[in-house]
């Protein structure tokens, strides 16, 4: 768990939420290194931090439960590899049996920029 999933995805994570969450979160670490063809070993998964979207509306709240989509930050050698202009995004889905999670890179665009400035990830 402390090498796959960061310290605050295990704080996000850690009351209550159920096995098919925490498989969400995984798949989704497994797609974003698929995308950037890294070798999927423990180390390089928690490299990937999956967690809800920061926006306006929650900007200075991390345990916001309004549903945001994932957002996805890269460790240093990671985000080398996808570039500094490039946004990784990640859509997840799950039920009791599967957990599922595509990984695609898109250009950043301004609101990203913003976004960051107020980031409650830090």
């Amino acid at each position: 768990m402390e090498t796959v999933f960061t310290r605050a995805e295990r704080l996000r994570s850690g009351g209550g939420r159920t096995l098919q969450h925490w498989a969400g979160r995984l798949a989704a670490k497994y797609a974003v290194l698929q995308l950037l063809d890294v070798p999927a070993d423990a180390p390089a998964l928690g490299a990937v931090e999956v967690l809800p979207e920061v926006t306006s509306l929650c900007a200075r709240n991390a345990a916001c439960l309004h549903g945001h989509p994932p957002g996805v930050r890269l460790g240093a050698e990671l985000a080398g590899r996808a570039g500094d202009d490039t946004r990784v995004r990640v859509s997840v889905s799950h039920n009791a049996d599967l957990a599922v999670a595509v990984a695609l890179a898109s250009a950043r665009l301004p609101e990203d920029h913003d976004l960051e400035a107020v980031s409650a990830w830090t």
